[in-house]
């Protein structure tokens, strides 16, 4: 079964919910925010100083050649439609549409947006949004402030990350720059240049701390290989760097959905139920042949794996904490609610008839349900609150799991 054949149920009762104003009050404006974000695209920024290689990587990304070189429009704009057709929004705010794609020689040249549907099913999940840092330094910064307020991940194209760049890069809030990429492009230029290495080695602290990974990318190669005939050159996609930045793109993109889908269950199954009653009933499709389950962990196991999970969580906490000024509360619940609910998921792996794991069950469903409603009050008491929540969880489990397996835990 697909992502998008799981979320659609969800997005269709939690619709329902929510028209019928099943949820509380204060939960009923995180149950529409659940909504939009199930029912559009995930955005991802791709962002650079002019002449940084975005164009490319989108081109890369998508295996065809959809943005031209060149391209001046400050902000192009791919995602998915019923045919393909190009937007454009001009200076005085008129609209002109065209049939087919980006063609450089056709551009308005008082164009400042520009928007390129294509069929690729593929743009269902995402859209890719181009954004070049053009103008002066204040410029520059209302572009990136622009772009945090509606991008899920950015992916920000250079070849050295300049000062210049990290102080632009210094502004972006901390809940995006923990899905987001720094690219390094035309590495293949760079390693002929023998500096390849040392930029990465330079750049790994800033990295550490401000992006969720580096990776260097010959664009060039990797797009020959996607883009080159019709079987894709699968040695020299790996080679040039871009099949592992597409796949950890794409984790992310479906991680950021699983989440969006989990807490939505969560939500339906605290206050409405019954929400699937309130829709037409999926026609299911023709059984398959099931694959061999692997063999069921036991309770013990399971409890172990909760305390680990609990214990090695700590460190995203402490990153938190541990950064320049005070810790943002925001953050600090965003942590804790992704913390709570896969403790949750894990803990409902676990067998029935032990009362006592049960209980443990129970207490991390209701924290993880605690957690989303601390995360609407958005200060500093729901953040110490929700931290507390986890520490009560993992001394509760720490008394269950046998003292065998908390020694090789350590």
């Amino acid at each position: 079964m697909t992502l998008t054949s799981q979320i659609e149920p969800v997005v269709r009762q939690l619709q329902a919910a929510l028209e019928r104003r099943q949820f509380p009050t204060e939960w009923q404006q995180w149950g529409t925010r659940l909504l939009d974000h199930l029912c559009k695209p995930v955005q991802v920024a791709v962002m650079g100083l002019p002449g940084s290689g975005k164009s490319t990587l989108i081109n890369m990304m998508l295996g065809r050649s959809v943005v031209p070189r060149g391209s001046w429009i400050p902000v192009v704009e791919i995602a998915h439609g019923p045919q393909e057709r190009t937007t454009y929004e001009l200076e005085d705010g008129q609209c002109l549409r065209c049939a087919g794609g980006l063609d450089a020689a056709q551009m308005p040249e008082n164009a400042i947006r520009a928007r390129l549907e294509l069929t690729d099913p593929g743009l269902t999940r995402q859209n890719f949004v181009e954004i070049g840092l053009q103008g002066g330094f204040g410029h520059q910064m209302s572009m990136v402030n622009w772009v945090v307020q509606w991008a899920d991940i950015i992916v920000w194209c250079t070849e050295a990350f300049e000062e210049g760049e990290a102080k632009l890069w210094a502004s972006v809030p901390d809940e995006i720059k923990d899905h987001s990429f720094l690219v390094l492009t035309m590495a293949d230029r760079q390693m002929m240049r023998g500096v390849l290495q040392e930029r990465i080695e330079a750049l790994e602290p800033v990295v550490s701390e401000e992006f969720l990974a580096l990776y260097p990318i010959a664009t060039e190669q990797a797009i020959t290989a996607r883009c080159a005939g019709q079987d894709l050159n699968e040695a020299m996609w790996k080679s040039s760097g871009g099949m592992e930045l597409f796949e950890a793109l794409m984790r992310q993109v479906n991680n950021g959905r699983t989440a969006d889908m989990d807490q939505a269950r969560m939500l339906l199954n605290r206050f409405a139920p019954d929400a699937g009653d309130l829709v037409e009933t999926v026609v299911p499709e023709p059984p398959r042949a099931k694959a061999a389950k692997p063999a069921a962990k036991s309770n013990d196991e399971v409890l172990s794996d909760a305390l680990e999970l609990l214990r090695s969580s700590a460190g995203k906490l402490l990153e938190v904490q541990d950064g320049q000024g005070e810790p943002r509360p925001e953050d600090v619940l965003e942590k804790c609610v992704g913390i709570a609910t896969a403790l949750s998921e894990l803990l409902q792996q676990a067998g029935s008839g032990d009362l006592s794991l049960e209980e443990v069950q129970s207490d991390a469903q209701e924290s993880a349900e605690m957690m989303m409603l601390f995360q609407l009050e958005k200060d500093e008491d729901a953040a110490v609150d929700a931290v507390t929540l986890l520490l009560q969880l993992k001394k509760e489990i720490a008394d269950k799991v046998p003292e065998e397996e908390r020694r090789i835990q350590g």
